[in-house]
């Protein structure tokens, strides 16, 4: 009697390892496949210009390191934070949850895994004309009238990519209140970031007149004084023109200007 019942109590305990090992199988496939989809959720970016690493998401964080422009970084959450420029308020945090946080502004990455490629795309800013005209495989297939930045806040020249779109967005006065350069919090409807610091190619509704002579104080036919000036540095245009070009121009697109 006592062997059968050391039979039985070694077959039950048997039983109970065998269904635990059955249970914990499954969680253990469960948490494989859940770090997999973690992983897969990450992206890619690079560097626009100079850009710190920050330990918050704001300019009064800690600044780790600093990345030059171009450097390849993964990209593990996108979080709001504080609006440095041109009303992104996007963070990217570059370390990974488990870790200390390590976040770079919006404003400063490209997302995609390579360089940007404009696709045979370039936008050309004559600051003589006042004039933007756009190309495709080096034939013109759009252009049009724009006023860039008054003398003293000028619009600068060089060769730069497109690496931020926004629509809609609104953009923050970096000036503060009292400053003859201030504006109130100005909606936008499309805006294309061309150099980090918020430079932009962007609709300016507000605006009636552009062209030659625009970037400089005159009387915009608007009646509204905010437009009898040029712009803070970034090429103003027509709505119209600027859903279009930002319709047409993928991030990577070559900006060129020059006079």
């Amino acid at each position: 009697m006592q062997t059968l019942m050391k039979k039985f109590f070694v077959l039950s305990a048997l039983v109970l390892v065998g269904t635990w090992l059955l249970a914990a199988t499954p969680l253990t496939a469960h948490a494989q496949t859940h770090h997999n989809a973690v992983a897969q959720s990450t992206q890619v970016g690079l560097t626009t210009g100079w850009a710190n690493v920050r330990a918050g998401t704001s300019t009064g964080t800690s600044v780790v390191t600093t990345y030059a422009p171009n450097t390849r970084v993964t990209i593990y959450q996108a979080v709001n934070g504080q609006v440095v420029w041109g009303g992104i308020r996007t963070w990217y945090r570059i370390s990974s949850t488990n870790s200390a946080p390590r976040y770079i502004y919006g404003g400063l990455i490209s997302i995609g895994s390579s360089a940007p490629s404009g696709q045979g795309k370039s936008i050309v800013v004559n600051l003589s004309q006042e004039r933007l005209y756009a190309y495709e495989n080096g034939r013109q297939v759009y252009t049009t009238l724009v006023t860039t930045g008054r003398p003293e806040l000028p619009t600068p020249t060089g060769t730069f990519h497109i690496f931020v779109k926004l629509h809609p967005t609104t953009f923050y006065s970096p000036y503060p209140v009292g400053s003859p350069y201030y504006y109130a919090p100005t909606y936008i409807n499309y805006a294309l970031e061309f150099q980090y610091g918020g430079y932009f190619l962007h609709d300016s509704w507000w605006r009636y007149n552009y062209g030659p002579g625009t970037q400089y104080p005159h009387h915009d036919s608007s009646g509204n004084p905010s437009a009898n000036y040029g712009t803070h540095g970034c090429v103003n245009m027509p709505v119209p023109a600027a859903a279009w070009l930002y319709n047409w121009a993928p991030i990577g697109t070559t900006v060129k200007i020059t006079y």
